[in-house]
């Protein structure tokens, strides 16, 4: 085939040429062989340093990458350049999570390239770190000084997701459905998990003649065990946020020693009275840390001599100190205990379960350290 150089009249090649080498360097260049080691030396940096993300969401980092070295390099070829993004805990332990890779662009010698890196987040939430790697043919180029770039990532969930119990129980028919506002997708199940929280106040020391105090009573999840429970010399208090949720247990559990009142999000109505026992069901899993100890160091004031606070929590050790939003909130467990400690409270565990992946649901046992 004849070059196309013989098209072109005599008297216009030099221009043709002058035209052809302008254009040259703008033609996409390859990687077709593996860099030779003093090559793969680089230098990366990422904007931001931080950044928040969903479970499972894909997140663009941007990242600008230098090619100190005197090779172009290229996301195009038979051995292509690219950044690979490495999720950790944020103690640099891997995780079982799959990397997340972006070819560079064409970055000549000395030059560098600014360009989208696509991460895909963790499912679980937590405290991370990401690690970023210039890599060819799956190995990574020597970090520079040793230190790779390390960013921190927190995964936390949708604000989109997040709950309003009010409007929860402002929008519930709780005369024709009262058990699936607080969980349970039948009234069978409501009745069952009634009887499972009820024995684990009795393994606590719950007798008839205890007076109970429910935080968080929803529509009497507790109360409808502990009204067949308790005798006349012991009582039951349940307070909610919901105003609908206590005006329904008004009118259904109607014994002269129960009584129920709004609360609000870390303050509690003064019943007038002591308490033997104090249980929080699915409550501290909804709140935030700051609001939960409030919320212990209320109930601290309400306890009668020797008496206990019963209630769970989500933990996770991916977590530095909390994540998550009101769907489901999870605790780094020591930050947890050593708020915990500032009320006044020790805290022991009495049952605990897996949660997810990494986390557990743990339900504590408090109690005052002293007078």
């Amino acid at each position: 085939m004849p070059r196309l150089a013989t098209f072109v009249p005599t008297p216009l090649r030099p221009f043709a040429r002058s035209v052809r080498n302008f254009l040259r360097p703008a033609a996409p260049q390859t990687s077709d062989l593996p860099l030779a080691e003093e090559d793969r030396i680089y230098q990366i940096a990422s904007t931001p340093s931080q950044f928040l993300t969903e479970p499972g969401a894909a997140t663009n980092i941007a990242v600008t990458l230098h090619n100190p070295s005197p090779q172009c390099w290229s996301g195009i070829g038979r051995c292509p350049v690219s950044v690979r993004a490495t999720w950790l805990t944020n103690r640099k332990q891997p995780i079982p999570h799959t990397p997340s890779e972006g070819l560079v662009p064409v970055i000549p010698s000395g030059g560098q390239a600014t360009f989208p890196l696509p991460v895909k987040a963790p499912t679980n939430l937590g405290h991370y770190l990401v690690r970023l790697d210039v890599v060819q043919d799956g190995m990574p180029f020597p970090a520079p000084a040793g230190r790779p770039l390390l960013l921190d990532a927190q995964v936390t969930g949708a604000a989109a997701a997040d709950i309003d119990y009010h409007k929860v129980y402002a929008t519930a028919d709780l005369a024709r459905d009262f058990w699936t506002v607080v969980g349970p997708s039948t009234r069978e199940e409501f009745d069952r998990l009634s009887q499972v929280k009820l024995q684990h106040l009795i393994d606590l020391g719950l007798t008839p003649d205890s007076h109970l105090l429910d935080v968080g009573c929803g529509t009497g999840q507790v109360a409808v065990s502990a009204e067949k429970f308790l005798s006349d010399r012991g009582s039951y208090f349940g307070t909610d946020l919901g105003e609908e949720a206590v005006a329904f247990c008004k009118k259904t559990y109607r014994r002269p020693n129960f009584g129920f009142a709004v609360n609000g999000m870390t303050t509690l109505p003064d019943p007038g009275r002591k308490f033997d026992l104090a249980c929080l069901f699915s409550v501290f899993t909804h709140t935030y840390p700051d609001e939960t100890v409030l919320l212990l160091a209320e109930i601290r004031k309400l306890l009668a001599p020797g008496g206990r606070i019963f209630a769970d929590v989500f933990t996770s050790p991916l977590v530095d100190r909390y994540s998550g939003n009101r769907g489901a909130v999870e605790l780094n467990r020591e930050h947890f205990l050593r708020l915990v400690a500032l009320t006044g409270l020790s805290a022991d565990v009495h049952v605990s379960g897996e949660w997810k992946d990494y986390g557990r649901r743990e339900f504590f046992v408090f109690r005052p350290l002293g007078p």
